[in-house]
């Protein structure tokens, strides 16, 4: 004679109740950022136009205007997101002049094309992550100096004054509380 073995009944449940989820539910996606007050965005606006400022001087002293593009970026990350980490000093700094030495050295060793300018983007933004430097603005600096080969040691110098100037703006801004504190940390 052979049983059949059942499984006991399911608990009753409320009618009223929910049933169980069928799986997980996924967890809600990062919401964007609130919009800055007016106040702050025009401060920001101001400290960013300020250092852009600054830059356009520096270019048309050293006659390389085409300079003031990545830098133009690179201002604007700082004024306007001070707290992130491609806007501290030693993202700036590092990111800037490692992408200029880069893009020297791949234009010397495989000519100057827009291929080359790629691939210098490319590397920078490889070591940039290596070394917790990333600065996006500096993998432009990589193409801007394979495409338009500028005379290095001056290139490089008015680069990284350029980029230190930034951080000092920032930094002058966050002190009159212009921008939010800057930098975080400073290397």
């Amino acid at each position: 004679m052979s049983r059949s073995i059942s499984s006991p009944p399911a608990p009753a449940q409320p009618i009223d109740a929910a049933p169980p989820p069928a799986s997980s539910p996924e967890p809600p996606g990062p919401t964007p950022p609130s919009a800055p007050t007016l106040r702050a965005a025009a401060l920001s606006t101001l400290t960013t136009t300020a250092a852009l400022l600054v830059l356009v001087a520096l270019g048309r002293a050293s006659g390389l205007l085409l300079m003031i593009a990545p830098l133009a970026a690179t201002a604007m990350i700082v004024c306007a997101s001070p707290a992130l980490p491609p806007a501290q000093p030693r993202s700036v700094l590092l990111g800037q002049c490692l992408s200029v030495l880069v893009g020297l050295t791949a234009g010397a060793l495989l000519g100057r094309s827009l291929w080359v300018a790629a691939l210098a983007a490319g590397l920078s933004a490889g070591l940039m992550g290596m070394l917790r430097a990333v600065h996006a603005p500096a993998a432009a600096t990589a193409v801007l100096v394979v495409v338009q080969h500028p005379a290095p040691v001056r290139f490089l110098l008015l680069l990284a004054l350029g980029s230190v100037l930034i951080v000092l703006v920032g930094t002058a801004a966050a002190r009159i509380g212009a921008i939010g504190r800057y930098p975080a940390r400073w290397w």
